[in-house]
């Protein structure tokens, strides 16, 4: 082959399972930036218009990444009272999401809810309806609990990439009288360890929901 000859071939074969792979590793790598076809096809070394003989949009793709995640988070919980239950079904989440803060962004999205994220709803009202819950008092405390608990991992993971600092122009913006109390905070926040901060916000809840049941 002469010298600056382009080789042509075929072009590169893919599957779905590539492309859902290939996704799962951008998220890894930049789990703040969402997913672009554009991008995912570059990464792949194919055109744009080929992943799409595979998913059916960029919907259908986050779904299929948002399950292929979700799937592989299978708290085993044990045959406990149901305090127990929630304390190892947040635990796990929280180990799950820690390890894949890319997965905050598939949660959700255009309105849609990952599939697989349901499945680990349905854990939770399955752990809450052992408390005693049913109807809408038991959706209203999926939702609460659940909301809560994952608030809590989110903050976390922003805390992390973060490090609870402020650069000048952020002190600069704060109200004069706010600028002390930020400090104190930031102060108190960087001694605490995390997990147990997560482990404390879960006791709360469960003494909620105790004392909520204790008044019926």
């Amino acid at each position: 082959m002469r010298a600056g000859t382009v080789k042509r071939g075929r072009p590169a074969k893919i599957s779905l399972d590539d492309i859902v792979a290939k996704a799962i590793e951008q998220l890894s790598v930049e789990p703040a930036k969402p997913l672009s076809m554009n991008a995912l096809a570059k990464a792949l070394d194919v055109t744009p218009m080929a992943l799409y003989r595979y998913v059916q949009d960029r919907d259908h793709l986050l779904q299929a990444v948002a399950n292929q995640l979700l799937n592989n988070l299978a708290p085993e919980i044990p045959d406990a009272p149901w305090p127990q239950q929630l304390r190892v079904w947040a635990l796990a989440v929280r180990e799950y999401f820690l390890a894949n803060p890319g997965l905050f962004g598939l949660l959700g999205w255009n309105e849609h809810i990952a599939t697989a994220w349901w499945g680990q709803l349905a854990t939770l009202a399955r752990i809450l309806k052992s408390a005693g819950f049913a109807n809408q008092a038991l959706a209203d405390l999926v939702q609460w609990v659940g909301n809560s608990i994952m608030g809590s991992i989110y903050l976390e993971i922003a805390g992390q990439q973060s490090g609870f600092k402020l650069n000048d122009e952020d002190w600069q913006s704060l109200a004069r009288d706010d600028v002390q109390v930020v400090e104190e905070l930031i102060e108190h926040l960087n001694r605490k360890n995390a997990r147990t901060v997560f482990i404390d916000s879960v006791e709360r809840i469960i003494a909620n929901i105790e004392a909520s049941t204790s008044h019926d």
